[in-house]
Formats: structure tokens, sequence, C-alpha cells
């Protein structure tokens, strides 16, 4: 340890350039892309020791030595950035790190804004990171400085979110453009499996009030898989990289590599609690061959989604940061109708404990008029105190709709032509039937079955016409469907029924696949004067 530290000695060291910035990188895990970095401080000593900031700067904080180190890295940190800028491998921004107690110079902004103008960098270049610890000693002057540097464009970073017991106060009261979630909530010393539920919560917060979330502390898979179904895609930590140097961090940048790079993978603790975030559960999540998602149902009706896999998002075609808005009221993408049958088969399942199915349209999943719809299968897994949590698999039935309303649509076309065809039919006098030359069977219109009497199918044709005095010159009927036995068409005038009215009668033959008379198609309609 270095404690105490003298004045002289942090003095020599700033001077010889012994402070120098590391940066740790963030990524966005749901793409892979290195959204920034942040800027941490690292003591080289002389016998090429690398001290940590948790060892000297509690000290710097109480002689006040802070501040100067603090403009030394922010300006080193610069410096880089716009090196890296012009050769064009730039990042789109870095976090460093203000002091509470940096927030007793009446200067601060302008400095921060002199360091920006002196590397020709714009302010939204840097975000500033703040501890929420800092606002408890002087809240109303740490908002005003505050203010003043979001008007002058700079982010605000809340450092460390959740580490103290006026967190919700603080989304309240200070201006924030980003929450970084205290690492301590991805602990794998979880006693009574609270952390994932409460990092849920806090994302969701987030995102209730459109703050972007950072999780630090990363150290593995399974807590970035977690996090990334729970709506939080902006990580840092162990599990991507450890903190570097400026000449390391500018060959990563040279080098283009993204987050999934050489990535380790890790053996799983085997638990299914899908609110651990280091449990199996994640890794079958996130590997479910379809969509699926936790979802809670709030006594107040509304519905949200938890957690959802990354089949979920590909199978509606919509990523993650486009489906934020609606994750935490689902029920509101569907239409009318089919939101009532996705609640109702949500009761059923919490009142029986068995899974429920139900169908469901999202009229507009993509914001651009595309409709969904998805066929859901439903199953209760425990109740909360204000709430009811279910596991949701959804299944893509879009086409599936839209064949079926093709269908539908042809049905009744053919229906209505089938009724014009009726009516015309009774207007011209006209009987019309199939018949099957290898089976022997015909198959009469509606009108064949209306007026002549016969039944919807006709066996052993032509018989059962002919004793029906259908056909009253039976012997010249046999040998008319004789002809059309041997595959021959017919054309010919013959008296029907008792009445002996004539018809004129056609069949077309048409030949099978293996060239033989497979079946007729027959006509019968009052022959004119002029063919009697």
């Amino acid at each position: 340890m270095l404690h105490p530290i003298s004045d002289s000695v942090a003095s020599n060291a700033l001077s010889s350039g012994a402070f120098v910035p590391f940066f740790q990188p963030q990524y966005n895990f749901e793409t892979g892309a290195m959204t920034g970095a942040e800027v941490l401080v690292r003591w080289l000593m002389d016998d090429g020791k690398v001290v940590s900031p948790g060892e000297f700067v509690p000290e710097f904080e109480k002689n006040g030595f802070i501040y100067e180190m603090d403009k030394s890295i922010w300006d080193k940190a610069c410096a880089c950035l716009s090196g890296w800028r012009k050769e064009g491998i730039g990042i789109d921004h870095i976090s460093v790190n203000v002091s509470r107690v940096d927030f007793y110079h009446a200067d601060l902004s302008d400095r921060l804004d002199s360091i920006i103008r002196k590397y020709g960098l714009k302010h939204s270049d840097l975000h500033l990171e703040v501890t929420e610890s800092a606002f408890a000693e002087n809240t109303e002057q740490f908002i005003t400085v505050l203010e003043r540097l979001r008007e002058m464009g700079f982010a605000i970073e809340m450092d460390d979110f959740g580490s103290g017991y006026s967190s919700f106060c603080t989304l309240k009261d200070i201006p924030l453009d980003i929450i970084k979630m205290d690492s301590a909530f991805l602990s794998y010393n979880d006693r009574y499996k609270r952390c994932g539920k409460i990092v849920t919560a806090v994302v969701r917060l987030a995102h209730a009030i459109d703050i972007p979330v950072i999780a630090e502390g990363v150290e593995t898979k399974s807590q970035s898989d977690f996090l990334k179904t729970i709506g939080c895609r902006f990580m840092q930590g162990y599990y991507f990289s450890r903190p570097m140097d400026a000449e390391c961090f500018g060959r990563l940048l040279r080098s283009g590599k993204d987050a999934f790079d050489a990535l380790p993978s890790e053996k799983d603790t085997g638990s299914l609690d899908f609110f651990d975030i280091n449990s199996q559960s994640t890794l079958i999540f996130n590997s479910y061959v379809g969509g699926a998602a936790i979802l809670s149902l709030d006594s107040d009706g509304k519905v949200s989604a938890l957690r959802m896999n990354d089949k979920f998002f590909e199978m509606i075609g919509v990523d993650r940061k486009s489906y934020a808005d609606r994750q935490y009221d689902i029920i509101n993408g569907f239409s009318r109708e089919t939101a009532d049958a996705f609640l109702n088969a949500m009761a059923e399942s919490e009142r029986t404990g068995k899974e429920t199915s139900c169908i469901t349209c999202s009229e507009n999943i993509d914001g651009k008029g595309r409709v969904f719809w998805g066929f859901n299968r439903l199953r209760f897994l425990t109740r909360k105190v204000q709430s009811s949590i279910f596991y949701l698999s959804v299944e893509d039935i879009t086409d599936k709709i839209r064949l079926r309303e093709s269908n539908m649509h042809l049905i009744d076309e053919i229906r209505e032509r089938e009724d014009l065809f009726k009516h015309a039919a009774e207007q011209i006098d006209l009987y019309f039937w199939k018949y099957d030359i290898r089976t022997k069977e015909m198959h009469p219109c509606f009108r064949c079955q209306k007026v002549l009497g016969l039944p919807k199918l006709v066996t052993n044709y032509p018989e059962p016409a002919i004793e029906m005095c259908i056909f009253p010159e039976g012997k010249k009927y046999r040998q008319i469907m004789e002809k059309v036995d041997r595959g021959e068409n017919v054309d010919i005038v013959l008296p029907l029924t008792n009445a002996r009215i004539p018809y004129r009668i056609r069949y077309d033959v048409r030949m099978g696949d293996d060239g033989t008379p497979a079946f007729a198609y027959g006509t019968a309609i009052p022959a004119k004067e002029s063919e009697l």
C-alpha cells in the first residue's frame, strides 16, 4: 500500500507522467460492436509495478490532489482519442471519471471545455462518470454543475448505480444520460437469488424513463447472456477485456475485432432458476430452438417481457432496441380480439397450472405496418407479490394465416361462381355430371339431384338412371356408354324421362396418365328443332 502519500511524491509522479490512462472497452453484446471505453487511471512505479486506483485515489480525494491528477488523465485520454480519430480508427466516445472533489472547483466545466477544444473533439465524445455517492454531500451544487456540463454537450453517466440508498431519488433529481449498474449485482454469492431480479427491475426502470444501462463487471458468458435477455445490451468487464494501456487499446482498435472474438467458454452452475444470473437456465433459454420469453402479468393487467431470447427477435424480425418500447406493454401490440385471447390464456394457465395456447396478431410489429401472427404457448411459473410470472414460447404462423385467408377467399369465390352457375343452369335447362369410367361411378350436378331425383353418387352407372326412366331408351343409352368406356366422345340427341323430351347429350372423354380412358364430362341441354 502507498498510504500515506506525501504531496511531493504525488507531484513528482504527476510531472514525470507516472499517472497514465488505461482503457476498458464497452460493447453492445447484441451486435458485438465496441461502443466506447471507460478511462481508468494507473500509477506506473519506477520498478515497473502498475498500481490500481483503489490504492491511491481515496488518499488523493482526502488531500485534494485528485483534481490535478484527473485533469492530467482527461487530457491524456482526449489526446489518445484525437490521435486514433486521425488514424481513422476512433470509437464513438470515451468515459472519464470525475471525482466528487472535482465538483468543488469552480473552473471544472471550463477545464473540460478547454481540453475538448484543444484536441478538436466534440463535447459528446467525452462522457463524464460520477458516482452515486457523490451526490450525498452537496446535491444542489452538483446538480447545478451537471446541468451546466450537459448544456455544453457532455453526456453524464451515473457510475455504480444501486450501490447507495438513494438510487431512485437520484434518477428523479439528477440530470443523467446513462446508468452504469453496480457490478455487485452480478455476484455469484447471491444467497437469496435476488440479484437477477434486482438487475431485471433496474433495467426495466431505466427503459421506462428512456435511459440506457451499461452493466459493469461482467465476467462470464452466463452473466452477459442473462443481461441481453432482459434488454441490457451494453456491457463491460473482464469477460470481454481487462483494462489496457493506450498502446494495446490502439492495437485492438486497429484489429477491428468485436466482442465475440476469442471469448472464453464456461461450465454452467446447473441451476434452473430463470432469475439466477449464473444458472443453466440462461444457456437453455438462449439455446431454445424457438422464440421464448419470460412474462410478468401485473395486478393492473399489464404484461411485460422480463426476458426474451435471441430466437424471439429473429422470428419477429425486429431487433431488441426497436422492440424496447413495447417490451413492457406486450398486450398493447396485439389486435384487440387477440389481446383478449392472450389474457384469457394466461388466466387459464394460472388457474389450472397447465399449458394453454392462443393465436395473436401484431398489426404493426416493426413500426412499418408489417403484420405478424403468432401461435403462443403459455405456462404459469410462479406468483409474486403483485405479479404472476409465465413462460412463453412463440411460433410464427403468419404464412399459414395468409394461406388460410387466401384459401377462404378462393372458397368464397368458388361458392359465388357456383351460385351463379346454379342459376344459369336453371335458366338454360342444363344438366351436367362427371362419369368415372374405371369405377362406373357418376357424380351428378345439383340440378340432376333436385329435378331428376338422383343421389349424390350413382354407382354401376348407367343402370340406375335407366331404371328410373331418365333414359327411356335404355338399350341405345347402354351403347352410347360403351363408346364412352372405349374413349370415344359422344354428341347425340336422345329423349329423356317419361315425357320423352329430346335433349342434346355430349360426352367429353379424358385420358389417364397411363393413356387409357379415365373419366368423362357429360352435359344435357334441350335440343333445337333443327337437331330433331
